[in-house]
Formats: structure tokens, sequence, C-alpha cells
């Protein structure tokens, strides 16, 4: 059976058809989602804060990437410094104004009151999202895709589930 499939893509504003490969994609993307989902309830359980818990992951995700540049080939010291130095010159200091003109904290001295934290989480809101856009092709429809991806899913859950339930004996 194909897993191919269509969704309204608001970007082309009319239904596309999905290609497999997108649709793995999606499929592995929520198996990892799922899985990090079961991690964070493990650490709920344990009391670990919410903050602990994001931190780890980006540590992770940071880890990660270093990883895949190291790999490439093309990731000197030199080479990574070089690049991000350009990318932080002309971003570093935007964020810096942006977080210091929200009122909400003085990047040199953090107090972390609950006002700061909003404002890290909104700031860290706005470059995570970005990051998956940047990560994801198709990026505005993966929710679609998601979304279309767990309908299926359950009307196969469903179908199972009837023909299970008239397989089995009456009375037993």
């Amino acid at each position: 059976m194909s897993k191919a499939m269509q969704v309204y893509d608001d970007c082309e504003k009319k239904v596309v058809d999905i290609p497999e490969d997108e649709v793995e994609n999606m499929t592995d993307m929520m198996r990892v989602y799922t899985g990090i989902q079961e991690i964070w309830w493990s650490a709920y359980k344990e009391k670990i804060s919410e903050h602990n818990f994001i931190s780890g992951l980006l540590r992770f995700a940071l880890a990660f990437i270093e990883r895949r540049l190291e790999k490439s080939g093309q990731s000197t010291d030199s080479w990574l410094n070089e690049e991000a130095g350009k990318i932080w010159d002309s971003i570093g200091p935007k964020i810096d104004k942006l977080v210091e003109d929200s009122g909400a904290l003085d990047c040199k001295e953090r107090k972390e009151t609950d006002k700061e934290i909003l404002v890290l989480d909104a700031l860290a809101f706005c470059f995570i999202t970005r990051a998956f856009d940047l990560w994801t092709p198709k990026f505005w429809r993966s929710d679609a895709i998601v979304a279309k991806i767990k309908e299926k899913d359950q009307a196969e859950a469903e179908k199972e589930k009837a023909e299970t339930e008239k397989r089995v004996p009456v009375g037993s």
C-alpha cells in the first residue's frame, strides 16, 4: 500500500500530492517527537524542571550539529568560527538589544525572574521555530501531513479492532 497522500498546501493554495519520501520523513519526525515526549514525562516524574529539560535538549542539538559539521570535513575550527562569527556579528547585537529593550533583563546580569524567563522563552521560541522552518523542507505543510498520518493510523486501528471483534466468539 502506498504511503503517498494528498493534503491542502497553504503556500500553493491547492491540494497537492505528498510523495512517499516526505510522508516517511514526517513519520520519522513524529516518532522522534513521541520519543522526546516519553523522555519528558520521565523527567517530569523525576521533578526535572522544564528549563533544565529544554537546556538539555538544546545542548544535545548543539552537540549533534557540531558533530555533523565535523563529519562534513568543511568544518575546521577556523571555518566554523569565521562563518558563525559573521552570523553572530550580524545578529548578536540585535538579539541583545531586543532582550534589553523588553525591559525583562540585562544581558550581563541574569536574575531569572518570571518575566525574564518568559522573554527568554519567547526569544528561544522564535529561533527554534525559524530553525525548524530552515531544516524542514516544505515545513508549512508538516502539520497537515502529520494530521493526515494520524487520521490514517486511527482508521487502520479502528478497522483492526472491528476485525478482531468479529473473530472473537460470542460468550468467550
